[in-house]
């Protein structure tokens, strides 16, 4: 996802697209994709523990990689999830970030002057006069509705992989314990002159 959005970024702004990339430059996408780069680490341990039922050191690492998985992603669910406690407030300084071109953009979107009014607008057909501006309501209602069910979406995901970490931790720790009976009970059959069974 973070390696798409910064290749959709890097193109040319469209009503369509402005608001995510807008919303998407802002987010930590850098730390999002060193986030999967773990979980794909994670994923390539697991090999070898279900490979060789034999051993626990490889599961033990997988175990542990799974609990930094899931604490890196809570991190990042709980930034994005701080974030949308003030929109209203972070969107003021992103719009008035924006170049005019995006401004312009953003105003189409969201059939609106300005961000708080229309005494800060973007003339553009939308806005294309004071008067005209003046009749239309400021952009920071319908921005902030947009980027709160975005970002929501986002951060509900993160909360959701979490929970998927939380479930395979579990079954990790449920193999291990039966790995350690099974080496147990092999041990006490070879003690026993069974041999390993």
């Amino acid at each position: 996802m973070a390696l798409a959005s910064h290749h959709e970024m890097a193109g040319t702004p469209t009503k369509a697209n402005v608001a995510r990339d807008v919303l998407l430059a802002h987010s930590p996408l850098t730390a999002i994709m060193v986030n999967a780069i773990l979980v794909f680490i994670t994923f390539l341990l697991s090999l070898p523990a279900l490979a060789l039922p034999a051993t626990r050191g490889w599961l033990r690492a997988h175990g542990w990689l799974v609990v930094a998985c899931a604490i890196f992603t809570l991190v990042l669910g709980l930034d994005i999830w701080f974030t949308t406690l003030k929109t209203r407030a972070n969107l003021s300084t992103i719009f008035d970030e924006q170049s005019a071109q995006v401004k312009s953009l953003l105003q189409q979107r969201f059939n609106c002057c300005g961000y708080l009014d229309s005494v800060t607008f973007q003339q553009d057909f939308i806005c294309p006069s004071v008067a005209a501006a003046a009749q239309k309501q400021g952009c920071v209602g319908n921005f902030s509705n947009y980027a709160n069910g975005f970002l929501d979406l986002i951060f509900t995901a993160f909360f959701g992989f979490v929970a998927l970490d939380v479930i395979l931790l579990l079954n990790t720790a449920m193999v291990l314990k039966d790995r350690q009976e099974t080496e147990r009970y092999r041990h006490i059959d070879e003690k026993n002159g069974f041999g390993g069974l």
